[in-house]
């Protein structure tokens, strides 16, 4: 029988492009993982759990801040955690699990995440999971993703591609990047989860495409993670090149400097245990 994740497990398989782009991708980053840190304050001497910490950059920079403490960073995905181990060189320990379903030890002072929570078949469940692995004065903080409309850096490339490709239309809670886009929802969880004094705080910034590259490099970039690839993986009748053509004439009145931006938005949620 299939376990709740296993589509997502399936999924993370299958997408290299977190692996053979990940430096380009922690620049795309790393300002939303940077502010859902500093909601936290001083760490230092802390443990701390990474949920869904892919290649490990949130979880080096939490090391740093944390000093004496320690961080495990946990993951659905065994391909992108062979390059977290190879990255932190035996400073950090990653596990790969599900956390929504597997005891994650502990107990963690800290539970983090940049972008990895919008995935659970059940997130009640996952952030009661990840509660029972905290210690008494534990703090969450997580950053993630707000709507499709607030978040032009993802839907202008993905819309120019759609003239030629169909995708399949996604409910409002599915396990996707904007899974908790409704942030009164995600407070909801996490109160029925046993977490208390929820906050969340709207975080606006520009994102810069493939970590701040011109616009064909940024179409293949953003094609490389978006939604339509899958589509025209499975299609012989659709080319890529057509696909990223599209993408980078609607990507080049954003460039300046050679670089393109575009809006990004966010929420920042913190809780106490």
């Amino acid at each position: 029988m299939n376990q709740p994740n296993e589509s997502q497990r399936d999924y993370w398989r299958t997408r290299l492009a977190w692996v053979e782009r990940q430096e380009q991708m922690d620049l795309q980053l790393g300002v939303f993982g940077l502010a859902a840190m500093e909601s936290l304050g001083d760490i230092s001497g802390m443990n701390v759990l990474d949920v869904g910490c892919g290649c490990g950059h949130t979880a080096l920079q939490l090391k740093e801040r944390v000093g004496s403490g320690s961080v495990v960073g946990v993951d659905i995905s065994e391909k992108l955690l062979e390059v977290a181990r190879r990255r932190a060189g035996g400073a950090i320990r990653f596990v790969e699990a599900d956390a929504q379903l597997d005891a994650l030890e502990g107990p963690y002072d800290i539970i983090f995440s940049r972008f990895g929570v919008m995935f659970f078949s059940d997130p009640t469940a996952a952030f009661r999971n990840l509660r029972a692995s905290t210690s008494e004065v534990a703090k969450l903080s997580m950053v993630c993703w707000q709507g499709p409309e607030q978040n032009p850096w993802m839907t202008v490339p993905n819309r120019a591609a759609m003239t030629l490709v169909d995708l399949p239309s996604r409910s409002p809670d599915a396990p996707d990047p904007f899974s908790f886009a409704d942030s009164r929802r995600v407070v909801d969880v996490l109160e029925l989860a046993g977490w208390t004094n929820v906050d969340v705080r709207d975080f606006r910034t520009e994102v810069q495409i493939g970590g701040g590259v011109h616009s064909r490099l940024a179409a293949l970039h953003a094609y490389e993670f978006s939604p339509v690839k899958a589509v025209v993986d499975s299609d012989p009748d659709i080319g890529s090149d057509s696909v990223v053509d599209l993408m980078e004439v609607a990507l080049t009145p954003y460039q300046e400097d050679g670089i393109v931006k575009l809006p990004g938005a966010a929420w920042i949620f913190t809780a106490d245990k």
